[in-house]
């Protein structure tokens, strides 16, 4: 003891306490031996209480509100590419004609009953004078054409880009008729298949989008995409910036937004009553998660719809804004340290166990969140060996992730001392 230091009232307390458990089992200890060792027995063989932990659940994270600069005029969407989120829209499920997005649909309906294989030009196509005549018909309402000679050989690939890049009406129809024998036929195929892939609040009309009647939602022209950018010959052909085809001629991309802030494809599409519209893809790098997205470096895929625009240079003047916005609510959240308690457990004799996390993750997420957690915390027998550790669950919103736990410490049987002390002291109240 330090010079001029002094053992408080307490402190002298407990020492004369311990100083009588030790006497006091001393006694008992030799009682026990005289009574043939009853006592001894009785306090070694005693049932353990077990330990409840001591939850300190995991610190929750939270981001912040998302602000997305959606246009004022007419019905937008903007979700991811490859699952169901929606990040913001307006006037999501209001119906629209969708003019020459409804191409997009042809060529999904067609392929599905034709496929091409990878790398592939698809069957070919001998156009007839039927074909030929389309160009004029087509000419005649205003109607975007590309020259059809009668006797032409052009392959389904091509005829394909032809829809997608410069959005050519008459190849639309030859497509659709070479598939399915007629029109009509093509428009119960395209409807039943848009039912057989859930895609609701999207009826198609014709092959080329001419008639109002082929309209849509945005929230359904966001299934639409996502199946166009799964499709490689689709989005192949979306995200040419011109096409040229022997026989026909060289086109340029009508979307005015392919190669701008990321956009990748996909359809425009245009109607008098209607005004402009644009079904697009697009792929951009969200900072800081090239360790969260190793496989695509950092870059997430998103896709949308403006339907019944003023123009086509508004809508992508106002889509290079919206882009930006919605990559700035993206947010890289660390999940965990290594090392955090989550539960913690004390004996009375001083043993001490923790239930700690053996690993982080990170995750992208998107918009407002917040984190909880769930840890699996049991109750511990002394002496004997710990449960596996299990796992702790952290949610938000609909996501989840698991991290793995670990032990650190270990509660051990008491010492004999501690044993032979507790029916005494449980039967005097010390």
């Amino acid at each position: 003891m330090h010079q001029g230091a002094s053992v408080g009232v307490p402190r002298l307390a407990y020492m004369h306490r311990r100083r009588f458990v030790a006497v006091a089992s001393a006694v008992l200890a030799a009682t026990a031996l005289a009574m043939g060792g009853g006592y001894s027995a009785f306090a070694l063989l005693a049932p353990l209480d077990g330990v409840a932990p001591v939850v300190q659940p995991l610190g929750s994270i939270s981001t912040p509100e998302p602000t997305v600069d959606l246009p004022a005029y007419g019905g937008w969407a903007i979700g991811d590419a490859t699952s169901e989120q929606v990040y913001a829209g307006r006037s999501i499920d209001d119906v629209r004609p969708i003019a020459s997005i409804a191409k997009v649909v042809t060529a999904l309906v067609v392929l599905d009953e034709r496929p091409i294989d990878d790398g592939e030009a698809g069957e070919t196509l001998t156009l007839t004078a039927a074909d030929a005549a389309l160009v004029g018909r087509y000419q005649s309402i205003n109607g975007t054409t590309a020259p059809a000679r009668a006797g032409l050989s052009i392959s389904q690939r091509e005829v394909i880009q032809l829809m997608m890049v410069h959005s050519a009406n008459n190849y639309a129809e030859t497509l659709a008729v070479w598939a399915f024998g007629s029109v009509e036929a093509y428009v119960d195929a395209a409807n039943e298949w848009l039912a057989e892939h859930g895609i609701e609040n999207l009826t198609i009309a014709d092959s080329t989008g001419f008639s109002t009647s082929n309209a849509g939602s945005p929230r359904a022209m966001l299934q639409l995409a996502r199946l166009a950018v799964a499709d490689p010959v689709v989005s192949a052909a979306s995200a040419l910036p011109s096409v040229t085809v022997s026989g026909v001629g060289t086109f340029e991309n009508r979307n005015l937004a392919l190669g701008e802030n990321g956009v990748t494809g996909l359809k425009t599409g245009t109607l008098r009553v209607a005004g402009s519209s644009l079904l697009f893809s697009a792929e951009r790098v969200v900072d800081g998660a090239v360790d969260v997205l190793p496989e695509s470096a950092g870059t997430v895929g998103l896709v949308g719809v403006a339907l019944g625009g003023p123009n086509h240079p508004t809508i992508a003047a106002d889509l290079d804004d919206l882009l930006d916005s919605v990559v700035d609510d993206f947010h890289v959240v660390t999940l965990g340290e290594p090392g955090s308690v989550v539960a913690q457990y004390t004996t009375e004799w001083g043993d001490t166990a923790e239930l700690v996390l053996a690993e982080t993750q990170q995750r992208l997420v998107w918009g407002e969140t917040t984190t909880v957690s769930f840890a699996p915390a049991p109750t511990l027998q002394p002496g004997l060996k710990a449960p596996p550790p299990g796992e702790l669950l952290v949610r938000w919103g609909d996501e989840s992730v698991r991290l793995d736990l670990e032990w650190r410490g270990a509660l051990e049987a008491p010492p004999l001392d501690w044993r032979i002390a507790q029916p005494w002291e449980s039967l005097t109240g010390r």
